[in-house]
């Protein structure tokens, strides 16, 4: 005679399938989500189409937001991926150098090693991403800086 008995293990198959949709949905939202510190970026027509390297972000925004259209008056701060340094000056552009190296030690991709990502809001002038430029030209001795713009889709 056969007696039905109680089981007492846990159906994982349930499990299996609500943590792959998770993992679904993780790897989607990664691939949406912006990098760096969000800015409104200027517009070109010409850009390139080489591929992300996954290089540290540096992001130069106005401390405030100007209306469209006009300059950045309040001064400007600098990010390193979404954290901020505060305004531009030796002490920033350091913390900023040093994380850089330390983004190029432990590497996303092997390709973004020597090679950084700058966003630079469309009201900061010239005069305030200078700096920034100097500082990677001459104490990291980069010589290629990718630059962020967004697609003009306006057909001239």
């Amino acid at each position: 005679m056969h007696v039905d008995s109680v089981r007492n293990d846990i159906n994982v198959t349930p499990l299996v399938d609500v943590m792959l949709v998770l993992l679904i949905i993780f790897m989607l939202m990664t691939l949406i989500m912006g990098r760096g510190h969000d800015v409104t970026l200027p517009k070109a027509h010409n850009y390139s189409q080489e591929k992300d390297k996954m290089q540290p972000v540096v992001s130069i925004a106005c401390a405030k937001d100007p209306p469209p259209g006009f300059p950045c008056d309040a001064g400007v701060e600098l990010f390193i991926e979404k954290n901020k340094l505060g305004p531009v000056n030796e002490a920033t552009l350091k913390e900023m150098g040093m994380q850089i190296e330390a983004a190029w030690k432990a590497p996303k991709n092997p390709d973004g090693v020597g090679r950084v990502y700058i966003k630079a809001a469309e009201s900061v002038a010239y005069k305030d991403v200078y700096p920034v430029l100097t500082y990677l030209n001459k104490e990291l001795a980069l010589q290629q800086i990718d630059l962020a713009i967004a697609k003009d889709s306006e057909e001239k």
